[in-house]
């Protein structure tokens, strides 16, 4: 069980930082912020993506749900929310 429960808690702070990282726009530009977990299909993940649909529908930004279960599809993910490079 504790193992269970370290392994969620990276998940987690993954899952946060990625949030935070990701959500970088330009200020003339609608606010997209990916929320990139890597186990889409668990519960915990559920909820974090429908408490982050609730605080964007109150802010006014936008939440790209993205399940990632691997280091390739997370890069896959950050490269296509980042869009062109100028």
């Amino acid at each position: 069980m504790k193992n269970y429960c370290s392994i969620r808690t990276i998940c987690s702070a993954i899952s946060v930082v990625s949030l935070m990282f990701i959500g970088l726009a330009k200020a003339a530009d609608e606010v997209k912020i990916g929320f990139v977990v890597k186990q889409p299909e668990e519960p915990w993940f559920q909820d974090e993506w429908k408490f982050a649909e609730q605080a964007a529908k109150e802010k006014g930004f936008t939440v790209v749900k993205i399940g990632a279960v691997n280091g390739e599809k997370v890069a896959t993910a950050i490269d296509s929310l980042r869009g062109p490079r100028c």
